[in-house]
């Protein structure tokens, strides 16, 4: 598909992938209206100090600022402490938030398991499999289980960080639990390693760049773990485990006639409440006495993605997915939704510059989400989330009854197959991962790439991970998406059977057999540790260790500090990792060179910086080919 805007004059500013997208910013551009494109360019150029990791503010002698004419900060902080110092703080955001995530959902099991909220143990199974491992006693009642386990993962938060996580013992491969020690970054409890890590980043505390560096490393590991395996792990037993689904994707899928509510942000909880209530049939009729036909939930992000996974069963009555974070300006601005409700993280100043050009409602549904100049605030609560839910829903039907008129629908959408997990993989392939082993050893299928996580305008909204992806499958690589490049995929066409055309004749030959897209949906960002699982098992099967694996990630427009994490757990399993653009390092050649080289001869994995496509995906291919060959295959 091309990335030249077709119907807006302004094309040298927007740079979205998506026609859906060219109009709506052609309609906000027509309205006067600045939308996240517009900023973009206005900041331009941006501060190459900050680019590239070398500003620091941490005390009121600075901002200091590392350059040849001033090699070192007041203190006499070089560019490698501040560099490294700088990456700590981004990991200590990162881990914070799938903390966060984690603990709520941990929470909301309690809750469930004393038959306070409007869920049940989403998959039972799971959940003695996991008490089982965890040494927890499988024959107890299964409400009764499932708050032994969430109080397993509330204890594990708050060890101490001297304490190792007892998740990474149990579900960490061996050989990388023996790389992991040698370096020391076996983590303790998480909220313990962010209290350590924030410390140490403080001023003149810790100064040494490699230990800072070590620390970015252990860190990662602990989000990776806990606040992502863990907290899939525990949502699929609350929620269900990912099935096989069909669904839809783009702005098209939106029903003018309906109250039309988009679930925004990361945490799937509110969400999968509203769905259910929005069944009810005193809510549709309060709807259809305001002139609406019915009562739709639309997802945006990785609540979107989270729900789309789940829509064969907790998510029964999900609508489809609308976009990524860039497009949340553009979803409002089409005049036809009636409310948002943003949970956890990616919900931009922006969105409100456009509601309030519309009649949609802004509410934040978590205690950590607030908005200048957005006033209502229902925080999601596990046992009050019925009445939350119908509260929405009711706000919602008042906000449609004030629509202006005004709606303007782009007319694009694609389906989408979603639901990919390694239990629904293995069922498709009739419960043992051999026929994908198969698959690759005979070079059908040449390796497999994660291609995952943001969006952002510096590399163009979607345009750069697209290319990427097809230029992987075009070579033969089975493709795993989660977090917003799922959307990217979605909104493409990817994410169907029929895309198989656009694959290698091996891949084509293997995604035709099964019926499955080269492009498969692994879901939200929080299901990047699904991917980890996924690895996880395959290295189990050959007998070997993850870096020796002919399988790759790739962040290719990452954007925040979650996908930091994201990326430093991937070069600790041992994958190469491709990064666009390059994160704030470039200023420190010793933390550059640790990244990029140093550190493949102690974890296996290392950081690729590649800004264009085509050339990114061919050292991808390049490093799957050397696995093929040091694995005999």
């Amino acid at each position: 598909m091309s990335t030249e805007c077709v119907t807006c004059t302004q094309s040298e500013v927007c740079t979205s992938a998506h026609p859906s997208i060219q109009e709506m910013y052609s309609r906000t551009h027509d309205m006067g209206l600045d939308t996240i494109f517009d900023r973009y360019q206005a900041q331009q150029p941006q501060c190459g100090f900050g680019m590239t990791g070398v500003c620091c503010q941490l005390c009121s002698h600075g901002p200091c600022r590392i350059s040849e004419k001033a090699p070192r900060g007041i203190c006499g902080a070089t560019a490698d402490t501040i560099v490294a110092r700088n990456m700590v703080r981004l990991a200590v955001h990162g881990t914070a938030a799938y903390t966060h995530h984690l603990e709520e959902v941990a929470e909301t099991i309690k809750a469930t398991a004393r038959g306070e909220t409007p869920y049940t143990i989403g998959d039972p199974d799971k959940l003695r499999e996991i008490a089982s491992v965890i040494g927890l006693d499988t024959d107890k009642e299964t409400n009764q289980l499932a708050d032994e386990l969430a109080d397993v993962i509330l204890a594990e938060l708050r060890k101490s960080s001297t304490e190792p996580l007892a998740l990474v013992k149990l579900f960490a491969p061996p050989t990388r639990l023996e790389a992991w020690e040698k370096l020391g970054v076996i983590p303790g409890g998480v909220l313990s390693e962010v209290r350590d890590a924030l410390t140490k980043s403080m001023t003149s505390i810790n100064t040494d760049p490699v230990d800072l560096m070590l620390t970015v490393l252990k860190l990662s590991l602990a989000a990776g773990y806990m606040g992502l395996v863990g907290t899939i792990t525990i949502q699929d037993i609350l929620l269900g485990t990912p099935g096989i689904a069909e669904s839809r994707s783009d702005l098209g899928i939106i029903d003018p006639d309906t109250v039309n509510i988009v679930a925004h942000g990361h945490v799937p909880l509110m969400a999968t409440a509203v769905i259910q209530a929005a069944e009810d049939s005193e809510l549709n009729e309060l709807a259809r006495e305001a002139g609406a036909e019915g009562i739709k939930v639309y997802g945006s992000m990785c609540t979107g993605q989270e729900l789309m996974q789940r829509s064969g069963s907790s998510a029964r009555g999900y609508a489809g997915q609308l976009g990524n974070w860039v497009t949340q300006e553009y979803i409002v601005a089409t005049g036809a939704v009636d409310l948002v409700m943003m949970d956890m993280n990616c919900s931009t100043p922006g969105i409100k510059s456009v509601a309030d050009q519309f009649h949609t409602k802004l509410v934040s549904v978590d205690r950590v989400v607030r908005m200048e100049g957005v006033d209502d605030h229902i925080d999601y609560s596990p046992d009050k989330a019925e009445e939350q839910a119908r509260e929405l829903i009711r706000m919602a039907v008042e906000a449609y009854r004030n629509r202006n008129g005004g709606v303007f629908i782009p007319q694009h959408q694609s389906d989408v197959v979603a639901g990919f997990s390694v239990e629904s993989i293995l069922g498709a392939l009739g419960g043992s991962l051999d026929p994908l082993l198969d698959a690759v050893k005979e070079g059908s299928i040449r390796g497999i790439a994660a291609v995952v996580g943001c969006t952002n305008n510096r590399n163009g909204h979607d345009t750069r991970g697209l290319n990427i992806m097809k230029e992987l499958i075009k070579n033969d690589v089975l493709v795993i998406n989660a977090g917003c490049m799922s959307s990217a995929s979605e909104m493409h066409g990817l994410m169907l059977p029929g895309a198989a055309e656009e694959a290698g004749e091996g891949l084509k030959a293997v995604c035709n057999a099964l019926g499955i897209p080269p492009v498969l949906n692994f879901g939200s960002c929080v299901d990047i540790g699904r991917i980890g699982v996924a690895v996880t098992a395959i290295a189990g099967a050959l007998g070997v260790d993850p870096s020796r694996l002919p399988v790759v990630a790739s962040a290719p427009e990452y954007l925040e500090q979650k996908a930091v994490v994201d990326g430093v757990f991937a070069v600790g399993f041992g994958l190469l990792t491709h990064l666009g653009p390059a994160p704030p390092v470039l200023g420190s050649p010793m933390v550059t060179r640790l990244l990029t080289e140093d550190i493949e001869g102690l974890t296996g994995g290392k950081v690729l910086v590649e800004e264009d496509p085509v050339k990114a995906a061919a050292k991808m291919v390049e490093h799957i080919d050397e696995k093929r060959k040091g694995l005999g295959v």
